[in-house]
């Protein structure tokens, strides 16, 4: 290749990503000026005069960890302002700055029994995760998030967002990326004693070739809530690689996702990816992208989530019966996917739920490579956020997909203890 075609080359592609940067730009500038008239519209309306105060009204979703965390009491109340600023001593100072600071964990751990068909049997004790999570006000309409893994030992989430209003946040640093419903929930309140959904987990960063099982990214984010909460948007520019680590490449993958309540107890979803990854591994369901390749990365989803009742749910004596159903798709490079799930919790007594899940996915759609897992059970809620839950799930794969693994369908026996403070 010739320096006049690599120079081409270089043009075309700092073009492209001049494009992509511009249009994500303005799709934050329209959505800043959609937020801006709405604060306007809503502030003309005469109301009742209320005391002054820094702390901009936030919509918090509880079924994530951010929520969970929010939903908690500061470590210490605020101090009372002393007389004189010299009687702020270091007993001051300190309550000061606890009362900005909030604390929660979670563990999940339990018993695996699995049944091969084909194969042999195995059975282990499993300890799921231990998660810390801290959350502080470092200043008004200021906020810090971090989240640590005891198990992997990892850091799995780090980030300041700047909250000036309801309709217009802003976030930079590494979190769940917004791409499905499914993915940023916590896992402290998923039907599924395994988690996410195969779609979902593959869809999100599990695939080999990224093999970034944690859903997460690094980037920038931009979200609100516009119209009394009817609409949720979410806007990321992220790196589309693993956690914790720079980008593999200068290409960067943007995620846009639209949630809207047609109903207080119904709501729709559709979410989008569209960027590039750079492998860092081989996939054998997809072996034409090698180590180090930049290839494509896009990805759909659409989906809806059903409840019995608009009140709010406390994960404890305040439940309702819960339906969410999504399909997704994705490319990576010319291989395609297709998932589609559906999760229902119904409460039978008191603290007892039954929870059903039935989740298909085909991980390469040319080869035909499906799998299908069937989930039945039961959990206890002891307490707010803890539970016992025992689940018997049966997985079926398809003649192509057995062939491909060399393994047969199996079934399993699931149980685990949920404690969270």
């Amino acid at each position: 290749m010739d320096s006049s075609t690599r120079t081409q080359i270089t043009l075309t592609n700092n073009k492209f990503i001049m494009k992509r940067t511009f249009t994500v730009a303005a799709i934050m500038f329209m959505t800043a000026m959609l937020a801006k008239a709405e604060t306007t519209e809503l502030t003309t309306e005469p109301v009742a005069e209320e005391p002054a105060s820094d702390v901009t009204e936030v919509t918090y979703n509880l079924e994530t960890d951010m929520g969970t965390l929010e939903s908690k009491k500061p470590l210490l109340p605020s101090p009372a302002a002393p007389a004189t600023d010299k009687d702020k001593d270091f007993n001051y100072w300190s309550q000061a700055v606890l009362s900005r600071v909030k604390v929660t964990a979670y563990a999940q751990g339990g018993y695996t029994a699995t049944f091969n068909e084909d194969g042999p049997n195995s059975n282990t004790f499993d300890l799921k995760r231990i998660v810390l999570m801290v959350g502080a006000d470092i200043a008004p309409h200021f906020y810090a998030f971090f989240m640590h893994e005891f198990k992997s030992g990892a850091v799995q989430e780090y980030y300041m967002e700047y909250r000036p209003c309801k309709a217009l946040n802003f976030r930079l640093g590494q979190s769940k990326i917004e791409l499905s419903m499914e993915n940023p929930l916590s896992p402290t309140i998923l039907e599924s004693i395994s988690c996410s959904s195969q779609s979902v987990t593959w869809l999100c960063g599990g695939d080999p070739l990224i093999a970034n099982g944690s859903g997460r990214d690094l980037g920038l984010m931009m979200y609100g809530n516009l119209f009394n909460d009817k609409l949720r948007y979410v806007v990321e520019l992220v790196n589309g690689g693993q956690i914790n680590k720079v980008d593999g490449n200068n290409q960067k993958n943007v995620i846009a996702k639209l949630e809207y309540k047609v109903i207080p107890t119904l709501k729709l979803s559709v979410s989008g990816q569209k960027g590039y990854g750079c492998a860092v591994a081989t996939s054998p369901y997809n072996p034409t992208i090698a180590v180090g390749e930049t290839y494509r990365q896009n990805r759909y989803a659409a989906g809806f989530e059903w409840r019995s009742c608009a009140k709010p749910i406390d994960y404890w004596r305040n439940r309702c019966t819960t339906v969410r159903c999504e399909a997704l798709g994705g490319e990576d490079g010319d291989v395609g996917s297709f998932g589609i799930y559906g999760a229902a919790t119904i409460p039978v007594y008191k603290q007892l739920d039954v929870v059903a899940v039935a989740d298909y996915f085909n991980r390469n759609t040319d080869m035909r490579l499906k799998q299908t897992n069937l989930t039945l059970g039961l959990q206890y809620w002891i307490h707010k956020k803890c539970r016992l839950q025992m689940q018997y799930a049966y997985s079926i794969k398809n003649e192509s997909m057995k062939a491909f693994t060399g393994m047969g369908n199996y079934s399993q026996l699931l149980s685990q203890v949920q404690v969270a403070f």
